[in-house]
């Protein structure tokens, strides 16, 4: 089984949701793939294995009002997003 994450969600982004990915590699014996920043995210996995990384460039954030789909109509990867 794979899991896909928003490693940039959340109060305690990405430490918590990198953190969780590892935990469920391990103890439960998943495969997790972790999306956002690459340079963000990869340091705190420590050279562990068992998850990948999707480098996603943009955030779309909940702040200045602007609804989340904004992003995917107007954001500068809109087309790539439409992929996944």
């Amino acid at each position: 089984m794979r899991i896909l994450i928003d490693a940039m969600g959340g109060d305690n982004a990405p430490q918590a949701p990198v953190m969780g990915a590892l935990r469920a590699v391990k103890e439960l014996g998943v495969s997790v793939t972790l999306i956002g920043q690459k340079e963000k995210i990869e340091p705190l996995l420590n050279g562990e294995s068992g998850v990948d990384i999707v480098d996603a460039r943009e955030i779309v954030t909940m702040e200045h009002g602007h609804p989340p789909q904004e992003g995917l109509q107007h954001g500068s990867r809109a087309q790539d997003a439409a992929r996944w």
